[in-house]
């Protein structure tokens, strides 16, 4: 009788202890997951640049950079290729993220000043000016949209 007493206290106390075990392994688990996993929602941006007044392949390597009005840290972004495609994302607690959350972005362009052997790409602007800042420039985004094309012009 006092060994069964004593198998049924070690069970006993084996059960508890696993149950505990596995319940901080759990909570553990999800903690460590809601802390690395991109809890920001984006929707795919993709779209196009035109240039009015010249070639596109001079903006090659230039950014389209957008700027959410209640929140001026958020600043989704792309590389504009030869043909004048971008495709946006965002930088999002050090992991960079594809797309952009929801919302009205204003938009500007940022010129890529030297090609990439260190020679600059252009002489003068190959836009206006009014097309650098985000309040003048007259650049919008509404996310998620279906159209995301963009014309420039020097004038």
């Amino acid at each position: 009788m006092q060994q069964s007493r004593f198998a049924w206290a070690e069970w006993l106390w084996l059960t508890k202890s696993t149950t505990a075990g596995i319940v901080s392994l759990l909570v553990a688990t999800l903690l460590l997951a809601g802390c690395t996993g991109s809890s920001l929602k984006t929707h795919p941006v993709e779209g196009r640049v035109a240039l009015k007044d010249g070639d596109v392949a001079i903006l090659q390597g230039s950014h389209i950079e957008l700027q959410h009005p209640s929140d001026e840290s958020l600043r989704p972004s792309g590389v504009i290729d030869s043909s004048g495609a971008f495709s946006i994302k965002t930088l999002h607690q050090g992991e960079i993220v594809p797309g952009a959350p929801e919302g009205s972005y204003k938009a500007r362009i940022v010129l890529a000043d030297q090609s990439d052997e260190g020679v600059p790409k252009r002489k003068g602007n190959p836009v206006h000016p009014r097309f650098f800042d985000f309040d003048k420039s007259g650049l919008s985004f509404s996310v998620p949209a279906g159209d995301y094309s963009v014309s420039l012009s020097a004038k």
